[in-house]
This record gives structure tokens, C-alpha cells and sequence, in this order.
């Protein structure tokens, strides 16, 4: 193997490690900060999901196994007057099947309030960025994209976001309020990268069914495209991480301020 093939095949793990952690850590249980004004109207409030809830990306990392960030949204929305961040198992690389196994179990009694990101893991986010944007393959990327959108068509997704929701409304009761979060879309169009408009209208897509699945089970459904749109790959004031060699974590994720807008729009759902 030649040197430029061994960098390039370390790169590559890099990349792996970076875009697909396990979601399997456990659960971080979030210290109530004594904050001003604060105190028993507080609402009580728990953050679940993969990488986008968790703030990778957002950087000033609480761990790394799961690349909590200071800068996610539900740090964020713990430093409110409204909500209380009693728990935090959020984690980078979880799938509904993670997030249902050990991040549901962790959600303490008296909880009032429930944010969740998830879907993207599920339909293979990391090989999709690999094989797309990172390490190009052709073939490889129509492959993972076609997957996933059939798990996207075929109901798949809205089956698995359903049922989690049913679980964790099971574990919370009928009085706390869940609130489900898209994703943005990524890049900034036109893009120099080929496969950016599929991945974007797949990710509207997904946005769609995880909403329908959401809101079908009596869950909230922040749509956080909108506010997006404008600040993708590619844009003059991006809110979302492009690829770079020195910082794979962070790639494909939003940066503090993409953080600071999801708090922002989750804020009045979850108040």
C-alpha cells in the first residue's frame, strides 16, 4: 500500500469514528445549575436522541463518547428560567433503536418536558456522508441513498419514530409535552458537491415522516428548515459544519450558532 493510500485509509477510519459513535454510552445525568430566578417553576425537561440533540459540533464538549456540547440546544434551553435539563442521554451516533433501549429507561420520574432529534442514524447518515461528500464513490453513495430512501418510502421510519414516541409518552405520562426536531437541510444551493440537492430533498423527506409520526402520537414537531434555509454548506454565514480534515467530528453538524437557533425555535414548544 502506498503512502497516500495509508493516509488516505486513516483519514477514512477518522472519518468513521467521528460520523458514527455507537450511541451506547451511558446516560449523562445533567446537574440542575443553580441558575437566577430559578426554582420549582421550573420545568422539568429531558433531552433525547442522536448527534444533532447531543450538539456535536457545537464543540466545548462535555464528553466524548457521545459529544455532548455546552452549545447544544438543550444546554441552551437549560440555562432558560423555563426549563430545568434533569437529564441528557442524548448521544452521537444513536438510532431509534438506541435511543428506545437505553436513553427511554433513563428519563426520570416527574419529568414535564421531552425534546427529541432522531431518524437520521436509522437511514445511515454516516455512510451516506462518507460515501457522498467525503471519500466519493459512486456507487456507493447511490447504494446508501437508495437505501434510505426506501426506509424513508416504505414507512420504516414513521413506524420506528412512532413507536418511540408511544414509549416514551408510556414513561412520562399524558401531561408532559414531547417535542420532536427536524433536521436542516445541508447545503446551500447550487453546491460544488453533486450529491448535495438529493441528500437535501431526502432530508425533507425524513423531516416529513418523522413530523407525520410525531404528531400522529400526540407529540409537537419543530420544522427547523426554514430557519435554516440560507445557512447551509456552502452559504456566507453557514450554521452547519462543512468537512474538514482537522476537525472530522465536527463535520456535516451544526456549529454553536446552528445550535443557538434550534434553541431558539424549540424554546416556545417547549415552554
Amino acid at each position: 500500500m502506498s503512502a497516500r493510500s495509508t493516509l488516505a485509509a486513516a483519514v477514512a477510519a477518522v472519518v468513521v469514528a467521528a460520523l458514527a459513535l455507537t450511541g451506547a454510552s451511558p446516560a449523562f445525568a445533567a446537574k440542575g445549575p443553580g441558575k437566577p430566578g430559578g426554582g420549582s417553576s421550573e420545568l422539568a425537561y429531558v433531552a433525547l436522541g442522536d448527534s444533532f440533540a447531543a450538539g456535536q459540533g457545537g464543540g466545548s464538549y462535555l464528553d466524548t463518547s457521545c459529544y455532548r456540547s455546552r452549545n447544544s440546544y438543550p444546554q441552551r434551553l437549560d440555562a432558560t428560567a423555563k426549563l430545568k435539563l434533569t437529564a441528557f442521554p442524548a448521544c452521537a451516533g444513536a438510532s431509534t433503536v438506541e435511543t428506545l433501549a437505553s436513553q427511554v429507561p433513563a428519563i426520570p420520574a416527574g419529568t414535564q418536558r421531552v425534546s427529541l432529534t432522531i431518524g437520521g442514524n436509522d437511514v445511515g447518515f454516516a455512510s451516506v456522508m462518507q460515501n457522498c461528500f467525503v471519500f466519493v464513490s459512486t456507487t456507493s453513495c447511490e447504494s446508501r441513498l437508495a437505501t434510505a430512501e426506501t426506509m424513508v418510502g416504505d414507512g420504516t421510519i414513521h413506524n420506528r419514530v412512532a413507536s418511540l414516541v408511544q414509549a416514551i409518552r408510556a414513561k412520562v405520562g399524558a401531561q408532559a409535552k414531547i417535542v420532536v426536531a427536524g433536521y436542516p437541510q445541508l447545503f446551500q444551493l447550487p453546491s460544488r458537491y453533486a450529491y448535495a440537492a438529493r441528500v437535501n430533498a431526502d432530508t425533507s423527506a425524513l423531516n416529513d415522516q418523522v413530523e407525520a409520526a410525531a404528531v400522529a402520537n400526540g407529540a409537537t414537531f419543530v420544522d427547523v428548515e426554514a430557519a435554516f434555509a440560507g445557512h447551509g454548506i456552502g452559504s456566507s454565514t453557514p450554521w452547519i459544519n462543512a468537512f474538514s480534515i482537522f476537525n472530522t467530528t465536527a463535520a456535516f453538524h451544526p456549529n454553536s450558532t446552528g445550535y443557538a437557533n434550534y434553541a431558539t425555535l424549540l424554546g416556545p414548544a417547549l415552554g
